[in-house]
């Protein structure tokens, strides 16, 4: 008699599928091999009963260590999920009652903390509206060489786009010069925005900051030393930066309104997300 398919095998052949889905759908397309790969596993997965559990948990860590290679990218946070999934999956397959239990409530109260920091993150992205605000201050992203990342040039496009529709607006980019860096982020935005057709001297250089803190407080003080009043602002961030530049901003005393730029690939976002709920807490607890 023809075995039955089990629970298992079918959680190994899901988990599999899910990730090839997150590959194909998530990354760039020159990636899409690794999702075939992914896929294919699905099968024996299906087919082998005792190694299905086995194939599902090399292909989390095999993920989660490909993801690590995009570190520079910021991928390693997204690693995070593939990884923890692989630490929990043998635990509760082969743990005691107790080490369960504790995995188990551990996962439930890791999952209540991001979610309630989730929320007001993705409710200040998806409530954001156009702006008619005097200055734009644009936050600073990595910068390779002389070349802007996909986030940075995603938030100059923004601020371009507010630029456009607010003929007298002003804008301040702003973001020192890190590691990797030949240039800062400042002057790597201004480059973008000049090249697209914004005159120079509609823009502002605040190239010292480290932080967001930094960001906001260099960038009033640049405000207020051109002779411009900062207490109504538009700032330009990722989606999931916004709750947090906002709250900064309005500490500062300056009424920001956020403007979140398009996101980048959604394996990258996810990322990004997950590192953002743990600063939206440290924001909560330390004030920073």
């Amino acid at each position: 008699m023809k075995k039955r398919i089990d629970k298992s095998q079918l959680w190994a052949a899901l988990t599999l599928l899910l990730l090839a889905a997150s590959v194909w759908f998530g990354l760039p397309p020159y990636y899409h091999f690794v999702a075939v790969g992914l896929a294919a596993l699905a099968l024996p997965a299906l087919l082998w009963r005792k190694g299905a559990f086995w194939i599902a948990l090399l292909a989390l860590v095999g993920c989660g260590v490909f993801l690590l290679r995009f570190r520079a990218s910021g991928y390693h946070f997204t690693a995070l999920i593939p990884l923890t999934a692989a630490v929990l999956m043998p635990v509760f397959r082969f743990g005691k009652r107790g080490l369960k239990r504790l995995a188990g409530a551990a996962l439930a109260l890791g999952l209540v903390l991001f979610f309630a920091a989730e929320i007001p993150i993705l409710y200040t992205a998806l409530t954001a509206a156009e702006s008619d605000a005097p200055y734009v201050i644009v936050l600073g992203a990595a910068v390779y060489g002389e070349t802007p990342s996909i986030s940075l040039r995603h938030r100059s496009d923004r601020a371009a786009a507010h630029l456009q529709r607010n003929p007298d607006a002003v804008a301040v980019v702003s973001g020192g010069q890190g590691e990797g860096e030949d240039i800062s982020e400042a002057e790597a935005m201004r480059r973008y925005l000049v090249d697209k057709g914004v005159a120079g001297d509609r823009i502002l250089l605040e190239d010292a900051s480290t932080s967001t803190l930094e960001n906001l407080t260099f960038s009033k003080r640049v405000i207020e030393n051109s002779g411009g009043d900062p207490a109504r602002v538009a700032v330009v961030s990722s989606s999931y930066h916004l709750y947090r530049a906002k709250r900064m901003a309005a500490a500062l005393g300056m009424a920001a309104e956020g403007l979140p730029s398009s996101d980048g690939y959604p394996v990258y976002m996810t990322g990004m997300y997950l590192r953002e709920a743990v600063a939206v807490w440290k924001l909560w607890v330390l004030g920073i």
